[in-house]
């Protein structure tokens, strides 16, 4: 479940802790929800770089979701967490969706 501007502003005011990875970076905090909700900031090249950093968000979105449907049938993996990814592109090229998904492995585990 994505997360709303509300739930962002909520979340950056919350404790959270963080984890980084090679391409990317975490940061995590408990919800009441009792549902995992996701957010992806990119940031990157003002001029013509929306392609790019929906291409980012799309690749980070799908290893999240690939991520929670395996940890979801693990016993220890508790799923009210709201989680916020950060990644920024700096030479207008975004790591390849292997790379990333190694790296949300990496971050949430």
């Amino acid at each position: 479940m994505r997360m709303s501007r509300k739930d962002l502003e909520r979340f950056f005011k919350r404790k959270s802790f963080g984890a980084r990875g090679k391409t990317l970076s975490a940061r995590v905090s408990e919800n009441r929800i009792g549902a995992a909700r996701f957010a992806f900031v990119v940031s990157g090249p003002k001029n013509r770089g929306a392609a790019l950093r929906n291409l980012a968000k799309r690749r980070m979105s799908a290893a999240a979701e690939e991520f929670y449907k395996t940890a979801k049938s693990r016993p220890a993996h508790r799923s009210g967490r709201d989680i916020v990814f950060f990644m920024k592109i700096p030479d207008r090229r975004v790591p390849e969706f292997k790379i990333i998904k190694e790296d949300v492995k990496h971050v949430l585990a």
